[in-house]
């Protein structure tokens, strides 16, 4: 493989690198927005869908987020991982 050859091939698989990590982190950025629910089963419903459908709801409780609004905080484990899914209370 000549030299000019291995270069652009080095720099295209370096730009492909570099488009692929601005992808992963601008969408690691961008929050998620969750249909509103007035009840806490309705919540748990909407929380298991973000999740894939696959997961169990460990509880539910009503919080106040940094605008004043009122949410459901949802815990699902879902694939081995705990994590609490915001839902706007309507």
């Amino acid at each position: 493989m000549n030299k000019r050859h291995h270069q652009t091939s080095f720099s295209s698989k370096l730009q492909t690198v570099a488009l692929v990590v601005a992808l992963v982190l601008s969408g690691s950025t961008l929050p998620v927005h969750a249909a509103g629910a007035s009840t806490a089963q309705q919540a748990a419903q909407v929380a298991l869908k973000q999740s894939g459908g696959n997961g169990k709801v460990l509880g539910v409780s009503t919080e106040t987020d940094g605008n004043g609004r009122q949410v459901f905080a949802v815990k699902v484990l879902s694939n081995g991982r705990v994590r609490v899914v915001r839902v706007p209370k309507s």
